[in-house]
């Protein structure tokens, strides 16, 4: 399960638990798990098919279970698929998104601001095409609607939650992909200000930027065929592919400026673990990889470095670390 889909889940329970008078009913068919809860505010109903790896997903208001709030489906690690809906109680089409497509289309009298959104969005499409190039904005770039509004005083709404007061600074967060892969959640972040100007930044969350390409491509060249077969001449032995992982990353300088910060494409080797599991106190489990790195612009091999991650736990908590060096 990726990060955003982790973030997602927990919210969706947050606020399931959030709101009072919680209760939870499961039913068993002969295709399908059943699962019912209940608040004080929503009804939310959930099939998983024994089957198939989908899930439908509907949710009503509770004042009155015949109208309908959410729609649609989704595979059984969380990520939707297809067409979802929302409406607001009044039972208006708030909007429709397509997350096999990333279309969503809103009702605009329900959005006031809506059209600001849309402009500040134009403007930042236009800072990658400029920055990068149009071919790789059309062939390697996806806005997936990860978009956040904010005045002075806080959160105002974002792309699919009505905005009720004047936005002063928007952020855009952009997938990335190379030819084959898969689309990686929040490689391109964008912070524009009320006047549609770029705010470089420093902060944790928000530490994004872009890079300053030096060659005279300005898409990717790399792909996870060609990366392995690369690496297998700088030393990976395995022909187990299931041992052989691949990500690209963006990494970060950490200063406030445009150019913040890098792509590496990863091919990663998984080469041992160490476990260390205690009946009593914090457990540990280090796995260890062989780590092949590239520059997804030119597709040129950069270093072979030996990595580990660490996943640590005991009764109430728990955490597992990115890739660092194995030192």
């Amino acid at each position: 399960m990726n990060r955003k889909v982790i973030i997602s889940t927990i919210l969706i329970l947050t606020t399931l638990l959030t709101f009072g008078q919680f209760s939870e009913k499961k039913i068993e068919t002969d295709s399908s798990h059943i699962r019912i809860i209940k608040n004080s505010v929503y009804k939310t109903y959930t099939e998983t098919y024994k089957f198939k790896d989908l899930e439908w997903y509907s949710v009503h208001f509770i004042k009155d279970t015949t109208r309908l709030n959410t729609e649609g489906w989704s595979i059984k690690d969380g990520k939707r698929i297809g067409i979802w809906k929302e409406y607001n109680f009044e039972g208006q089409l708030m909007y429709t998104r397509d997350y096999d497509n990333a279309v969503c289309e809103v009702n605009k009298s329900l959005y006031p601001f809506h059209n600001t959104l849309e402009r500040m969005k134009t403007k930042a499409d236009n800072l990658i095409i400029n920055t990068y190039s149009k071919e790789f904005f059309e062939k390697h770039v996806r806005f997936d609607f990860n978009c956040y509004a904010y005045d002075e005083d806080g959160y105002v709404g974002s792309w699919t939650e009505p905005i009720e007061r004047k936005p002063t600074k928007f952020l855009f967060r952009y997938q990335v992909k190379l030819n084959t892969s898969e689309w990686y959640d929040e490689m391109i972040g964008i912070e524009l200000n009320e006047n549609g100007e770029y705010v470089p930044n420093e902060g944790f969350w928000n530490n994004y930027g872009f890079e300053k390409v030096n060659s005279n491509s300005k898409t990717f060249k790399i792909d996870k065929n060609k990366a392995i077969e690369i690496a297998k001449s700088k030393g990976l032995q395995t022909n187990d592919l299931s041992k052989v992982a691949e990500f690209l990353k963006w990494e970060k300088f950490k200063k406030p400026e445009f150019y913040n910060g890098q792509f590496k494409y990863y091919i990663t080797e998984f080469t041992d673990e160490i476990k260390d599991i205690k009946t009593e106190g914090r457990s540990r489990i280090t796995y260890k990889y062989n780590v092949y790195s590239f520059d997804p612009w030119t597709g040129e091999f950069i270093e072979k470095k030996r990595m580990k991650r660490v996943r640590e736990w005991e009764k109430n908590s728990g955490f597992t670390s990115d890739l660092k060096p194995d030192e």
